[in-house]
């Protein structure tokens, strides 16, 4: 019983001092920008500067990081990794594990740390589970998602797990280009056929638009994307199982009207004014073409832009910073709370805390 009292005694200072080990398992995107993987780094960061001892964790000793498309200022904040033995973890910790990791949650389902699950895209949480065994099979009682239909979608498969919603935010450089725009459509889509199959038959049914550029954005550093997409006059966005959708609110922020298919979820963001949506596949090389003929005949609808500034107030990074170091520092209360009342149960008589 002496044991178990210092454990908690040690993990009950290390939890007031801030010290308490806050891990977010990431993957590695070999160099590719992924705005969920960046979200994670945002995370970390946001944390770091508020004085707890977040890091970034990978599965492998070998990655190529994120250095190429977020730059130093997230590259260089504190990583370890599962191959070499580096997740050592007490009852005081916390480690937080995307939906894809499935696989992950059931190595560490006997650690004796308090784990979470970050869902971004609810179209992959099942994936790596086994049948007949959900979150709460490995210890899982929390969860942070990014939108309400996320949440409740989440809250129907695993009702015991306690669900949040932090909507993420949209860096700074994410602005409208100084000058004129371009003749050119950014796109992104969640399968590259579907890009190719768009800009061709834009070109086959519209031969008078042939120079009209068409843009994919992948592969772009974070900046670079920000400055392409900045300069193009209309952006094409095709992912119908995404969770909340960067592109979209990236493109309002460069006021850069978009050409949507409604995704099957629809995030809290999407309203019928704020951009072109499409329920049908087939029509977006239609609608692309009625609204490239309104940007050249400056015809756009001044609501439309209008609608777009509404949407893009929502996503500051003040705002998720504040939700997210307030969101850990009530977890970690919880914590304290939950070892003082366990050493007042085990210390003797006059030795209460």
């Amino acid at each position: 019983m002496d044991k178990q009292l210092n454990q908690l005694e040690n993990g009950l200072a290390i939890l007031k001092n801030k010290e308490a080990k806050i891990y977010f398992l990431t993957q590695d995107t070999d160099g590719t920008a992924i705005a969920s993987v960046a979200q994670i780094y945002q995370y970390v960061k946001y944390l770091k500067d508020a004085g707890y001892n977040a890091y970034i964790l990978y599965e492998k000793k070998e990655v190529k990081g994120v250095s190429a498309w977020l730059g130093e200022e997230y590259s260089s904040l504190p990583h370890v990794n599962i191959e070499e033995g580096q997740l050592k973890v007490g009852p005081q910790d916390f480690v937080v594990v995307p939906e894809v990791f499935g696989h992950v949650l059931e190595q560490i389902t006997n650690m004796p740390c308090t784990k979470l699950v970050l869902c971004q895209a609810y179209d992959w949480m099942l994936d790596t589970l086994n049948p007949g065994f959900g979150w709460a099979n490995y210890g899982v009682t929390k969860c942070i998602t990014t939108t309400e239909s996320q949440k409740a979608y989440i809250k129907s498969i695993f009702p015991s797990v306690e669900t949040v919603v932090i909507p993420p935010s949209i860096p700074e450089y994410f602005v409208s280009c100084e000058g004129p725009k371009k003749p050119i459509i950014a796109i992104h889509t969640r399968d590259h056929r579907d890009t190719q199959k768009i800009i061709k038959t834009f070109y086959l049914q519209n031969p008078q638009f042939k120079w009209v550029a068409f843009k994919d954005l992948r592969g772009m550093s974070r900046k670079d994307f920000a400055t392409n997409l900045a300069e193009s006059c209309i952006s094409v966005w095709v992912d119908r199982t995404s969770g909340f959708g960067t592109f979209p609110i990236e493109s309002m922020l460069c006021e850069t009207p978009v050409v949507g298919v409604l995704p099957i979820k629809r995030p809290d963001w999407l309203t019928n004014e704020n951009a072109i949506w499409v329920m049908d596949e087939s029509k977006v090389v239609e609608v692309l073409t009625n609204l490239v003929k309104n940007w050249l005949e400056d015809t756009i609808p001044e609501v439309l832009y209008e609608k777009m500034k509404d949407t893009t107030k929502l996503f500051s990074m003040d705002t998720e910073n504040k939700n997210v170091v307030s969101y850990f520092e009530n977890l970690i209360n919880q914590k304290i709370t939950e070892f003082e009342n366990s050493i007042t149960k085990l210390a003797p008589v006059g030795e209460k805390i």
